[in-house]
């Protein structure tokens, strides 16, 4: 299969990629060398701008602009004409402790927006998962995670989470509200296979994961059976997600953090946006409701 490099920008930890259908760009961002990128599929061109402060996962929002989540909290973005983008709004400002920083995220088909926080040095599990219903409605749906990661949504509304140093995939059944009624493990990886990272779902409701050292993509069924998996020429990437006029597209965002020189040479695309044709459609981003 041939995996191109759409932006070889060299992230030091790229992650959030969002399709925006509506402007046929693919975003995405970079959390420790804050920057926010937009990739133009039908010009190729790659804009980059640089931010004073850190935002870590993008949604659609109903007006046009973005939704994000940052060090602010999670914020509405304004987007220009060139692509800039300015924080707008601060729906919900949310303040960690020392040390912590927001992760990844994701809008559900309810409108409500998803994510996690944890240890930026990875030593304490002691992140939360957080939902956004509107202005100022935040609630913690779960605490004590290490790395959170990749939510992401079956069809019939179950969610999807990691906890990337866990290996581990949980599915939580939601009530109408967004409140977990039920949960259980989805799958459980060994440090030997890689980390699950990001995750996205194709229109055959079957989820695509990203394995941090791991180097490669693994497509599960439903009920969490490996069914693909994809080598890719870069040992950290962090998210996928379906892109293009007809979602056909696969784009997967990666990291160059904590390689040795020696690794980045060996890996050129490493911090950059990957693309590939997976031979499956995606489904459409959802948009933030409030």
């Amino acid at each position: 299969m041939e995996i191109s490099c759409a932006a070889a920008a060299a992230a030091s930890l790229g992650e959030g990629p969002l399709w925006d259908p509506a402007r046929e760009v693919l975003w995405w961002v970079d959390i420790k060398s804050p920057t926010v990128h937009a990739h133009h599929l039908a010009s190729g061109a790659n804009h980059a701008q640089p931010l004073p402060y850190r935002l870590t996962a993008l949604g659609l929002a109903v007006d046009a602009g973005l939704v994000a989540i940052g060090d602010a909290g999670f914020v509405r973005l304004s987007v220009s004409a060139d692509l800039q983008v300015s924080i707008a709004e601060v729906i919900a400002p949310l303040t960690l402790p020392q040390g912590m920083r927001f992760n990844d995220g994701k809008v559900d088909a309810a409108g409500r927006f998803w994510a996690g926080s944890m240890d930026d040095a990875e030593a304490a599990a002691c992140g939360n998962l957080y939902r956004l219903d509107g202005p100022r409605q935040v609630s913690v749906v779960r605490s004590n995670i290490a790395v959170p990661n990749g939510p992401c949504f079956f069809a019939d509304g179950t969610m999807l989470f990691t906890d990337s140093a866990r290996g581990r995939i949980t599915a939580l059944t939601l009530d109408a509200a967004g409140n977990p009624v039920a949960e259980q493990l989805f799958a459980q990886f060994a440090p030997g296979q890689g980390y699950p990272d990001g995750m996205t779902v194709d229109a055959q409701d079957h989820v695509w994961i990203a394995f941090w050292d791991g180097g490669c993509l693994r497509r599960l069924s439903r009920t969490g059976q490996l069914v693909t998996e994809i080598k890719v020429p870069v040992q950290r990437p962090t998210c996928p997600t379906f892109g293009g006029r007809h979602l056909e597209r696969l784009f997967i965002t990666s990291a160059t953090t904590g390689l040795s020189v020696a690794q980045r040479q060996q890996q050129p695309f490493a911090g950059g946006l990957l693309a590939l044709d997976p031979g499956v459609l995606g489904r459409p981003s959802n948009t933030f409701a409030g």
